[in-house]
C-alpha cells in the first residue's frame, strides 16, 4: 500500500505501526490520499481467583496432669473393754489350758482404688470463615501515540489523537 509522498506515521517508538490501512475508502466524504492507522493500548483486567494457601491439620494430644485429692480412709481396731464382776467367784483354772482355741477377729480397713475412665467432655468444632481484605495493585499499561510528520517537520497530533 503507498503512502502519500511527504506523509508518514510513526508510533511512539518511531517506528512504522503494524496495522495500516486506508480503511475509509467507501466513505465518500474522505479523500482518496487519506492514510489511517488504528492506535492500540493495553487495557487492565483484574479478576480474583481461588489457590491453595495453607494447610492446616487437627491433632489431639493426652496430656498428663498430676492431681491430688484429700480421701478419709477407715480402718478397724479392737477395743476390748474391760469390767470388774460385783459377784466375783474364784473359778478353777481350766484343766488344759492349751486346749482352748484362741478367738481369732478378722479387722477390715478402707483402701484408695483409682480406677481411670475416658469421658468425653468438651466437643470442639472448627469453622472455615472469609476474610476480605483490601490489597492495591499496579500495572504498567502501554499505548500507542501517532505522530504525523510532513516534509514540513514534526507537528502535533490533530485533536482528539493522543
Amino acid at each position: 500500500m503507498s503512502e502519500p509522498s511527504g506523509v508518514a506515521l510513526l508510533s511512539r517508538s518511531g517506528q512504522q505501526p503494524h496495522i495500516w490501512s486506508n480503511l475509509m475508502t467507501d466513505d465518500p466524504t474522505r479523500p482518496a490520499s487519506a492514510v489511517e492507522t488504528v492506535r492500540a493500548e493495553e487495557r487492565a483486567r483484574i479478576t480474583t481467583g481461588w489457590v491453595a494457601a495453607e494447610r492446616v491439620r487437627f491433632e489431639r494430644r493426652i496430656v498428663t496432669e498430676t492431681r491430688q485429692v484429700e480421701l478419709t480412709v477407715r480402718r478397724e481396731e479392737l477395743v476390748v473393754h474391760r469390767s470388774a464382776l460385783p459377784d466375783a467367784v474364784p473359778e478353777q483354772p481350766p484343766a488344759e489350758a492349751t486346749s482352748q482355741q484362741p478367738l481369732v477377729i478378722v479387722l477390715r480397713e478402707e483402701v484408695p482404688v483409682v480406677q481411670l475412665a475416658v469421658q468425653p467432655y468438651e466437643r470442639v468444632t472448627a469453622v472455615v470463615e472469609l476474610v476480605s481484605g483490601q490489597q492495591t495493585l499496579s500495572a504498567e499499561l502501554r499505548k500507542e501515540h501517532v505522530q504525523i510528520e510532513t516534509g514540513r517537520g514534526a507537528g502535533r497530533p490533530p485533536q482528539g489523537q493522543s
